[in-house]
């Protein structure tokens, strides 16, 4: 299985911004990680929906963590923030030619493959990942 760049972005911002106490900008979070401003702001604003961001407009504003770094996993994240999960065709959203559908034993093992993926992503928290992180 292979994850975009987008989820790996998302974790980062996810960290970085719950190291620091004070809110974040998202010039501060760009030139902190080395991501373009475009990303950091697609990717706040996807978290923020989601409800694992708040920002906030204005003088003294910024962009803080939500919900406590235990209560986050990260499992859901990339669940969230990845589009297309399919690793094989019959799993993607466009229609799949293939002649063994409807009935294919694949497409339900690699079903099975990919939520367990995520099933053990899950037992990771931003909490958990952030105690054997060192702080930028």
């Amino acid at each position: 299985m292979r994850l975009s760049q987008a989820s790996d972005f998302a974790l980062r911002l996810l960290m970085a911004i719950s190291q620091s106490d004070a809110p974040q900008t998202v010039d501060k979070l760009t030139a902190q990680l080395g991501l373009a401003k475009s990303h950091v702001m697609k990717i706040v604003a996807q978290l923020a929906k989601a409800g694992y961001l708040e920002t906030t407009r204005g003088r003294g504003g910024g962009i803080r963590i939500a919900k406590e770094a235990d209560d986050i996993r990260i499992g859901d994240v990339v669940r969230l923030i990845e589009p297309d999960l399919g690793v094989v065709a019959c799993l993607k959203d466009e229609p799949a030619s293939c002649p063994f559908l409807p009935r294919c034993a694949l497409k339900g093992a690699m079903a099975r493959a990919t939520e367990a993926f995520l099933d053990s992503l899950n037992e990771q928290t931003l909490g958990s990942i952030l105690a054997g992180t060192q702080k930028i």
